[in-house]
């Protein structure tokens, strides 16, 4: 298990580095007998922080039974800037598979090119979520997406195939799509666009040529004709009081790419004593670095150990952590680093394990933007009013946002207790998991939360609380619920208007507001929630 975790694979650039599968390879001939050309590890679910970056992968000529990638990684890991390419005139059998194994994710796929094979991107089962931004699916042969049974969250899907792009195939699945495009190459078969037999969101579509947009099997809009899709949502919207049937449609921000500085303007701690792995206190060397006027400072991999606060200020703009461990000591409530006002607007905090995820990790206090990504188990504090930029992190107790304007990207998080708080804020996030008891979103004085797929994962202790709150605020949320140990949120969405509370449970039948039941628990395909003057509560629903 601990071979298969942490194993990252990195390289210059698509165009420099490339993993090409030797021609007629053997073990590969055999269409019937699939083998990956890279993999990733399988069950338990231990693979932590696996991940693939900046490459390109080839599967040669002459092997039809190769596919791309198998991949697996768990609570926080994915591919970016990665070619997946079929060598020979599209065979083989899948692209990037997330189908071998039931528990693969939470993770997260960023700027995929996937060229041939029979099926692009395969998905299945339902424990856990994947996340995409910006994959680019070309010359499929039989389906471009099939998904199974997961939670899966799409944005900047594109599509160039003769095929159908996406099929949600199982009842259970719940795909969120947003701000895809869908092109019909010329084909004597015509077909849909997006085959939906489960749970379907979408916005912001536009197709070319397919006889339909959507072909749902399931719900009540079965065939919706393109090319423009503003809006589809496969079931029932949602809301306790009165709303618009549609999703709040926040402004998005691309997470800004960070810089990569000449060498010179580079500094680490090991130039001021630090050292790794010494069980020493390196606070005084780290903070040297980074006010030695050099604007990325990096830690080399191993355990650093933090027991009094660091401050990024000055020209730092870029805290690498070449996947080292953090271990923070005796700081008693404080942060080990805390972002203060400084030279550049945007500040990244990236690739590190925190080791002690009980300890405060990052205190963001300052009015600049602050990217955290690739980080795992961290526990962060938003005492500034900030811009937040969150991708691919997997964190420990409250997140709690106060004004804050925050794009989170992948977010997973695995503890008893309230999960994150939006007081006035604005709040974006497209692919989030939960584990335990505890609320996941309370949205509260005037915040707007925009929630774009949700897996929540209702295990542990029985649970009182709502799974979501929303208290003179705005919200649109798109969210499953899987409850195997049989404890269900018993109330799924609590709403407050001025001085009137509406919750909703879990009410799958009957008159007024209905959920669709799903894993032991509910699919939200959508709920509307947004604040207005006139809130009247709907028909059938139970006032406190």
């Amino acid at each position: 298990e601990d071979r298969q975790r942490a194993t990252i694979l990195m390289g210059e650039s698509k165009e420099e580095t490339v993993i090409r599968l030797v021609d007629y390879a053997p073990g590969f001939e055999s269409y019937s007998r699939s083998q990956a050309l890279l993999w990733m590890g399988e069950a338990p679910a231990y693979h932590f922080r696996n991940a693939v970056r900046n490459l390109t992968l080839s599967t040669g000529i002459g092997n039809p039974g190769a596919s791309g990638v198998q991949f697996m990684a768990n609570a926080q890991g994915g591919m970016w800037d990665v070619d997946i390419l079929s060598g020979e005139s599209g065979k083989g059998i899948v692209g990037l598979d997330l189908s071998h194994s039931e528990l693969i994710g939470p993770c997260f796929f960023k700027n995929i090119r996937i060229r041939g094979f029979d099926y692009g991107v395969r998905a299945a089962y339902s424990q856990n979520s994947c996340t995409f931004e910006h994959l680019e699916l070309v010359g499929q042969s039989h389906i471009g997406i099939r998904n199974t049974g997961q939670t899966l969250s799409f944005r900047g899907l594109i599509s160039s195939n003769s095929v159908t792009a996406f099929q949600n195939s199982a009842s259970s699945g719940l795909v969120t799509i947003s701000d895809a495009v869908f092109h019909e190459l010329p084909t004597e078969r015509r077909s849909s666009a997006i085959v939906n037999n489960g749970f379907l969101f979408a916005k912001n579509l536009h197709t070319t040529t397919y006889t339909n947009a959507i072909r749902s099997r399931i719900g009540e809009r079965n065939n919706v004709p393109g090319p423009d899709i503003p809006f589809y949502v496969s079931h029932e919207v949602v809301h306790a009081f009165p709303a618009p049937h549609r999703s709040l449609n926040l402004d998005v921000e691309e997470t800004p790419d960070a810089p990569w500085d000449p060498l010179d303007q580079w500094a680490s701690p090991l130039a001021y004593g630090g050292l790794p792995n010494d069980a020493l206190d390196d606070s005084g060397a780290l903070q040297q670095a980074i006010d030695s006027g050099a604007t990325t400072v990096y830690l080399p991999n191993g355990t650093w150990r933090f027991a009094q606060p660091v401050e990024l200020r000055g020209k730092v703009r870029r805290l690498i952590g070449c996947e080292a461990r953090i271990a923070i000591e005796n700081l008693q409530g404080r942060a080990a680093f805390r972002v203060v006002d400084g030279v550049e607007r945007t500040v990244w905090i990236e690739g590190m394990d925190i080791s002690t995820p009980q300890e405060l990790f990052v205190d963001h206090a300052s009015n600049r933007r602050l990217v955290l990504r690739s980080l795992h188990e961290v526990r962060a504090q938003f005492s500034g009013r900030g811009d937040v930029f969150i991708e691919d992190v997997s964190g420990r107790g409250l997140w709690k946002f106060q004004g804050n304007k925050v794009w989170a990207r992948q977010l997973f998080l695995d503890f008893d207790g309230p999960k994150i708080v939006n007081e006035g804020g604005q709040l974006w996030i497209m692919g989030l998991t939960t584990r335990r008891p505890g609320t996941v979103i309370n949205t509260l004085k005037g915040g707007r939360t925009e929630l774009l797929g949700a897996l929540c994962i209702a295990s542990g202790a029985f649970k009182q609380q709502p799974m979501f709150i929303i208290e003179n605020a705005s919200a649109s949320l798109v969210a499953g619920e899987l409850s195997y140990e049989g404890t269900p949120f018993q109330t799924t969405i609590m709403e407050r208007r001025g001085d009137q509370s509406i919750r909703l449970q879990a009410r799958t039948s009957g008159d007024g507001p209905r959920f669709q039941s799903q894993g032991g628990g509910v699919a939200i395909t959508l709920y509307s929630g947004f604040d207005g003057p006139d809130a009247k509560p709907v028909r059938g629903a139970t006032p406190e």
